[in-house]
């Protein structure tokens, strides 16, 4: 399955980047550049326990990571992981700083990559003069309670989730159920969506005025967005569907409420099954009908509405899943 991906240059429109503030840093591997950790299944466990692996370019990463807090005292590293093609580090600005996060990541990135030259002159991106990176970063930001704990289970998940993905193809397709309090529900997409840190919920009432809070959520869902977070809704009136084309048009993940279910041979339709193959769209499906419901009403919106505000709340990891009973 491929992976989805977004503008990762995008800041936060508003936001003091040299405030005190908890981010997850997402850094993005060069093509070129060999990878930085190899992912294995532990064979000594009975359980599914990924081994990472880190090859000479990741244990020089994680050197300048540790190196972090020394360059930049008012930096503290909460937790990172070195996968295959990107890291990710939770990073605590414990202080108001007199220079912006960029300032941090930028220098991080160059030391990463003089290392690495150093080391390894006669690479290609040495010979090149090439960075270990793609150019720009990342930041979710720690806006809300929970955020912090979110992200580092977020990161320390992460080695699991990409052996399942590897190993198991076919948890993407009809093959497993969540289960909420007594309820089971169908899956079609991205099940990892789920461990997302930050997924928003969104609902507007079909006369948009009428919607409590609109401006704070606005700005909440815009985040969302923009830092690459994901969007739950059963985006019903047109007011929602904006925001979903919104995130789609951002390259960002959406998890989408529907009634029907799918059988083993059907598929949404074109645009949502190139959006589940990209792996930025999650299907989660009360079955309820075989086809679309076109007689959509109050109660059955906020039925829907329901389950996509326990979706969004779920934390990462804590979603329960099931095989698909035949």
């Amino acid at each position: 399955m491929a992976q989805f991906s977004h503008k990762y240059t995008r800041r936060c429109f508003g936001h003091d980047y040299k405030s005190r503030c908890i981010y997850l840093i997402t850094i993005l591997k060069s093509p070129e550049a060999p990878p930085f950790s190899s992912i294995a299944p532990d064979p000594g466990s009975k359980k599914l326990k990924p081994l990472v692996t880190l090859t000479p370019l990741g244990k020089i990463i994680a050197e300048c990571i540790n190196r972090l807090c020394l360059d930049f005292p008012d930096v503290k590293v909460l937790c990172y992981i070195i996968m295959p093609d990107h890291v990710h580090i939770e990073l605590f600005v414990t202080r108001q700083m007199d220079i912006p996060l960029g300032s941090i990541i930028a220098p991080f990135k160059s030391a990463c990559t003089r290392l690495y030259w150093e080391r390894f002159p006669q690479s290609t991106l040495a010979l090149g003069n090439k960075s270990i990176f793609l150019a720009g970063f990342n930041d979710k930001i720690a806006h809300r309670a929970g955020a912090k704990d979110a992200f580092f289970n977020y990161i320390l998940d992460n080695p699991r989730r990409y052996l399942v993905k590897k190993l198991f193809p076919e948890y993407f397709y009809h093959k497993l159920v969540i289960k909420i309090e007594d309820k089971s529900y169908g899956l079609y997409g991205n099940i990892f969506l789920l461990d997302h840190p930050i997924k928003s919920y969104v609902k507007i009432s079909r006369v948009k005025s009428n919607t409590r809070d609109l401006a704070a959520k606005e700005r909440e869902w815009r985040e969302t967005i923009r830092s690459g977070g994901v969007l739950v809704s059963p985006f019903i009136n047109p007011h929602e569907r904006e925001y979903r084309d919104m995130a789609i048009h951002a390259q960002t993940g959406i998890i989408q409420i529907v009634d029907y279910r799918f059988s083993d041979r059907s598929k949404p339709y074109k645009e949502l099954f190139d959006l589940c193959a990209e792996g930025r769209l999650l299907i989660i499906s009360t079955e309820e009908y075989a086809a679309p419901n076109r007689g959509m009403n109050h109660d059955h919106a906020m039925e829907l509405n329901a389950i996509a505000e326990q979706i969004s709340q779920l934390a990462p990891g804590a979603a329960q899943f099931h095989p698909k009973e035949s």
